[in-house]
């Protein structure tokens, strides 16, 4: 599930996991979620990590959370969160795209890969 090893700060991949889990039907409209604590001890991470992925997914809409209640998962419009996953997914495409380019790859070699892999 998590890459320490990744690029990809962990709370950046808590939150594309709880993101895909809600996506994908696996976590439902009003659901609880972990506490902190609970989710940090699973994950073997610091609270302050499952801390900034919650606020951040707050801050987006896609959990909120009830004072002494806990926090819940708010699932959005599938067709939004659809072409927001679809937009995000291209954007790190890009980025990526634009690494291999400073590599000195270049567009025609990296278009012919997509297509090659497609066959």
């Amino acid at each position: 599930m998590l890459n320490p090893a990744a690029d990809k700060p962990m709370y950046e991949q808590i939150k594309e996991r709880i993101r895909q889990a809600v996506f994908d039907g696996e976590l439902a409209d009003n659901e609880m979620l972990p506490s902190v604590r609970q989710l940090a001890a699973q994950l073997n991470v610091s609270a302050i990590t499952i801390k900034r992925a919650y606020t951040d997914l707050e801050h987006e809409g896609m959990i909120y959370t009830s004072a002494g209640k806990g926090t819940f998962v708010r699932a959005p419009d599938k067709s939004a969160a659809a072409e927001q996953y679809r937009q995000r997914k291209l954007a790190e495409f890009t980025q990526y795209a634009d690494k291999l380019i400073s590599e000195g790859f270049t567009a025609e070699e990296l278009v012919n890969a997509l297509i090659n892999r497609r066959n």
